[in-house]
């Protein structure tokens, strides 16, 4: 008989055995009736009784026992499906010797007569900074788990609770050693393991060394997933459930990030949550636990490619869940998207698609707006935000409309997608450079103008082409055009670069670009001899020369704490031509290079010693200039310096932190500077990774989003700087 037979028998006997008692009289009737005519029946009833009593007393004795006194105490909601009624719960604590001696507490799933249950499946929990494993009693967390018969143990790390800080755990080995000592000590094998936060100090290296010895692993925004490369990663097999809060911009971001890449991985974004997620939502929390610890019982578990979206919105490893409930987006966020979409890309950008979008920009901000065409098919658009006192000197927000090109197969989503992945990141070629600034101006400007904001100073949109390829057939040209001038331009802002850290960078300078291409003549001949002085040997000791200095300057960079990228001089080797066939030595070989001088050195020397090494290098040896700027001016970041001081007080009262650099690359802002205008570097992106040409450049959208709160506290404060000498 199957088991759902025998249930079905079972409630069918139930259900006579109680009609027996209730309502005897009509059993009666029916023996007079039907069955005393025959006394083998009645035989039988009497067999059929003592049946029903042997089955059904010990279900009425236990369906009648009440819950524990723990369960009711916790006012626990028991989630899907409903724990069986004969499991009470237990905690009891203890300590395991050693160094240090470890403390812990366990709930184990009893039966009503006080006997272990064999538990479904153990799971250890450790915990975060500022908890211990009290924290998972009084959550309820420990008691739920038995309940649903599992056995749950949580550990007291060292120097937390009642498990003294030990000298012994400075090394991931030492942490590794301990989890192993705790578990072969109260017998555990194959547990799931739950880790929040600092315990990730404990848990990824044990993930790392020992990951096929865990059921499960449950890790909760937990520190230390940078530590790690994507192919030690991929190599892990574990089955597990990302936990973070959508609130958790920081560590939780990071860590789904990192954690992401584990090839058999479900995510569960917890909505409204911060870091400690689990403690704003303790019921959605406790949901996804059982529903992942549900899961692991299953015969076969599901793969990644069933348990997460290919593309926005979070996962519920193929179910609902109030936790991850999909949330309208922000407008501003759908608007950048749409932007990062218009393929603006080089060689061949689609600038009039962009130019479309811009004019409905202009129209839904109800700003007049200006095309100068500086060249053939090269166009500036100029958005004016008029102030109150045309006489004063305005205030710029430039930015560029074309990005770099990309090779989509090292990308995880398709570029030009705009694709938000569960953690709300964007990915994207444009996120950061510089496609988010753009639509963060033009949304600042429409929170402000919402408000019935007006300024004394004027405000100019401006988006230029061909940034992305040295600004030649761009803002170089416009600087010397009328339409230029007009502008009244007193203070510029431009792009910057993405900061990992809480700080936010700011450029005042640039190195100059110098693209040079080094022309070596030579000896030709046959491949077969030894010919003298030829072009491949004078190549030779010019490579020699310039990357011996590219050596120096890396050692002054990684040798000095107060140097940045931006302070030394790069080089580096782009290109190498020359030879027609494998056995003829050419008459002629070039080699290129992209040198980045910081605006501290004299150029004129270096160019001496790039004759110098020339010279060395053999006779006739020349070079050419593709690119070689000598513009080193700089923004004053002074106190005094009236923009400056208003800048930076801004980011101060937002409890900004900023951070002052040279910039390392080249943008508009250059040829902003060799007229004689301060400008700064600045995108409001922190606690990102810099990502501008890279694979995969994206941003988060609450990383974008707090940009544009940045920009609608700047803009006020700089377009009413007060009257300057020489203005009306």
């Amino acid at each position: 008989m199957r088991f759902e037979e025998f249930v079905c028998f079972r409630n069918v006997l139930k259900w006579l055995y109680i009609r027996w008692w209730t309502s005897p009289s009509t059993v009666k009737e029916l023996l007079k009736m039907n069955f005393l005519r025959n006394r083998l029946v009645v035989l039988g009833l009497v067999l059929l009784a003592t049946l029903l009593l042997y089955l059904l007393l010990p279900a009425i004795r236990q369906g009648s026992m009440e819950p524990s006194l723990e369960v009711q105490r916790m006012g626990l909601s028991v989630a899907s499906p409903p724990p069986p009624p004969t499991i009470n719960v237990t905690v009891r604590t203890g300590q395991l010797p050693g160094d240090p001696p470890l403390f812990f507490r366990e709930a184990l799933p009893i039966d009503g007569a006080g006997r272990q249950i064999l538990p479904r499946l153990q799971v250890v929990l450790l915990h975060g900074q500022a908890f211990t494993s009290k924290t998972w009693e009084d959550l309820g967390t420990l008691a739920l788990l038995a309940t649903n018969g599992y056995q749950a143990l949580a550990l007291d790390l060292p120097g937390f609770g009642n498990t003294p800080d030990s000298d012994a755990l400075k090394t991931d080995q030492n942490r590794v050693d301990l989890l192993l000592r705790f578990l072969e000590a109260l017998g555990v094998r194959a547990p799931v393991l739950l880790s929040p936060s600092m315990s990730g100090h404990f848990s990824l290296p044990f993930l790392i060394k020992h990951g096929s010895q865990l059921r499960g692993f449950i890790p909760i925004a937990p520190v230390g997933t940078r530590n790690y490369t994507p192919q030690q990663y991929q190599a892990i097999q574990t089955p597990t459930l990302i936990v973070y809060g959508e609130q958790d911009i920081n560590l939780g971001a990071q860590s789904y990030k990192n954690l992401s890449q584990l090839p058999r991985h479900a995510a569960i974004r917890l909505a409204g949550a911060r870091h400690a997620c689990y403690m704003d939502k303790p019921r959605e929390f406790h949901q996804a636990v059982l529903d992942f610890l549900s899961k692991l019982e299953q015969p076969h578990i599901r793969a990644r490619g069933d348990m997460l979206p290919d593309k926005d919105g979070p996962s519920v490893m193929g179910g609902g869940g109030q936790g991850c409930m999909k949330m309208a987006e922000h407008p501003a966020v759908s608007l950048f998207r749409e932007y990062l979409r218009l393929k603006t890309v080089h060689p061949d950008p689609d600038y009039d698609a962009a130019l479309r979008f811009l004019e409905r920009m202009a129209q839904e901000l109800e700003l007049p707006m200006k095309k100068v065409e500086v060249c053939p098919g090269r166009v500036i658009t100029i958005i004016t935000w008029t102030g109150t006192n045309t006489a004063l000197k305005s205030v710029l927000l430039n930015s560029h409309v074309d990005v770099v090109p990309v090779f989509q197969e090292n990308w995880k989503y398709d570029a030009f997608a705009a694709v938000k992945d569960v953690e709300g990141n964007i990915y994207g070629r444009g996120t950061q450079d510089m496609k988010s600034v753009s639509i963060q101006y033009i949304e600042a400007v429409r929170r402000l103008k919402a408000e019935g904001r007006r300024f004394p100073r004027t405000i100019h949109l401006m988006f230029v082409p061909d940034e992305e390829v040295g600004g030649q057939k761009g803002m170089e040209m416009f600087v010397e055009h009328p339409e230029f001038q007009a502008l009244n331009i007193g203070f510029a802002l431009d792009e910057g670069l993405a900061n990992p850290g809480e700080s936010f960078t700011v450029f005042y300078g640039e190195r100059c670009p110098w693209w040079i291409t080094v022309q070596c003549p030579g000896s030709p001949g046959h491949g077969s001899r030894f010919v003298e002085n030829t072009a491949a040997e004078k190549v030779r000791r010019i490579i020699n020369s310039f990357l011996d200095f590219r050596e120096q300057e890396k050692h002054r960079l990684n040798t000095s704490e107060c140097l940045t990228l931006g302070d030394v001089t790069t080089v580096n080797m782009t290109m190498v031509k020359g030879g027609v066939a494998y056995n003829v030595i050419p008459s002629k070989m070039d080699v290129s290079f992209d040198i980045r001088i910081p605006p501290t050195v004299n150029l004129q020397e270096f160019e001496k010693q790039i004759q110098r090494w020339c010279k060395e290098a053999g006779e006739g040896i020349t070079y050419q200039f593709a690119q070689k700027h000598t513009n080193q001016d700089m923004t004053s970041t002074e106190d005094s310096d009236p923009w400056w001081k208003v800048f930076s007080a801004t980011c101060k009262a937002m409890n900004m932190s900023l951070q002052k650099e040279i910039f390392p690359a080249a943008t508009d802002s250059r040829f902003i500077r060799a007229v004689g205008l301060p400008a700064i570097g600045f995108s409001p992106m922190n606690r990102t990774p810099i990502l501008l040409h890279d694979h995969n450049e994206f941003l988060n959208e609450q990383v974008f989003l707090r940009g544009i709160q940045v920009y609608q506290e700047l803009l006020p404060a700089l377009a009413s700087v007060p009257a300057l000498p020489g203005e009306a």
